[in-house]
């Protein structure tokens, strides 16, 4: 906010406000408007003087002209007294050093555009892609959240044969890519569903709720399904003779890892996130869970 303050009997300054003047109202029918304009947070006060009465210039940055009362007056100086020629005020205010550019006050919305142009346009481009998407979870949910495993699971073990400096296996990123469109994608949808359908559908976001869906998910999907991805992985490897073996050694210490990690992660899944949208969540946490699973799998 800017205040402009003027005393009568003084002449224009050089820096004027060039906004036309509205209907003049008297100070007390103001006083609340005024009061919250000039309270208002990361507003910028500037006081000046030119003839007749009081001027309070209210923007964000140049929005609202409210004129008070001249507390050293009895009566209202006449309009046309009054009157400044906006045209020759903007020419008078210089474009740096007060605040506000001549640009903006003539056209105080120009700011605020130039300002959000870019990320408006980005904003607009997220906001299209995410309608997209959500429109096409909604007609094809399975598909979709395949998809979006296939780069939750592409992502992940890029990440993981990264981290560790190997020459790059395409062959395995392939075999995690296809257990994340066949099994994690398909079955994680059948399985959240099934929680949401049974378990307190009543009141599916109370901590009761809550609670229920991470320990059945804990304790009866986590072995499930780890032992489903080391079947899978093991058969594609064209060793489904190691799938027993390879449960043995490694179900445990694998068990502890997702002990570590995704029990909080569902209790913020199940509080906060769309049903529709949690295997979209669960496999952004992923890329980190998948790249230990690649990891793991990998090992003799």
């Amino acid at each position: 906010m800017t205040i402009l303050q003027v005393s009568q009997g003084s002449h224009l300054s050089s820096h004027v406000v060039p906004l036309p003047l509205p209907r003049l109202v008297p100070a007390a029918q103001n006083a609340v408007q005024r009061r919250s304009i000039s309270r208002c947070p990361g507003c910028v006060h500037r006081q000046q003087q030119i003839h007749g009465g009081s001027y309070h210039f209210s923007d964000r940055r140049a929005s609202r002209l409210v004129r008070t009362h001249d507390s050293a007056s009895s009566t209202w100086p006449s309009e046309s007294a009054d009157a400044v020629d906006s045209s020759e005020a903007v020419e008078s205010v210089p474009d740096a050093g007060n605040g506000i550019s001549k640009s903006v006050l003539e056209n105080p919305t120009d700011e605020a555009a130039t300002r959000v142009g870019l990320s408006s346009k980005g904003s607009k481009k997220l906001a299209g892609f995410w309608g997209a998407y959500s429109k096409a979870l909604e007609e094809h949910p399975i598909r979709v959240k395949s998809a979006t495993s296939f780069f939750g699971f592409l992502l992940g073990d890029a990440v993981a044969q990264l981290v560790v400096g190997n020459p790059y296996n395409y062959l395995r990123t392939a075999r995690m890519v296809i257990f994340g469109i066949l099994m994690d994608g398909p079955i994680g949808h059948l399985w959240y569903t099934f929680l949401d359908s049974k378990v307190y559908p009543e009141d599916p976001k109370s901590n009761k709720a809550v609670i229920s869906k991470m320990l059945c998910d804990q304790v009866l999907w986590a072995p499930f399904f780890s032992c489903v991805f080391f079947a899978v992985i093991k058969t594609l490897e064209g060793t489904p003779a190691l799938i027993i073996p390879t449960i043995k050694a490694k179900l445990v210490k694998t068990l502890l890892a997702n002990y570590a990690m995704w029990p909080l992660a569902h209790i913020i899944n199940f509080k906060f996130i769309p049903s529709s949208q949690r295997i979209l969540y669960i496999n952004c946490v992923q890329v980190i869970w998948s790249a230990y699973l690649s990891n793991m799998s990998s090992k003799a």
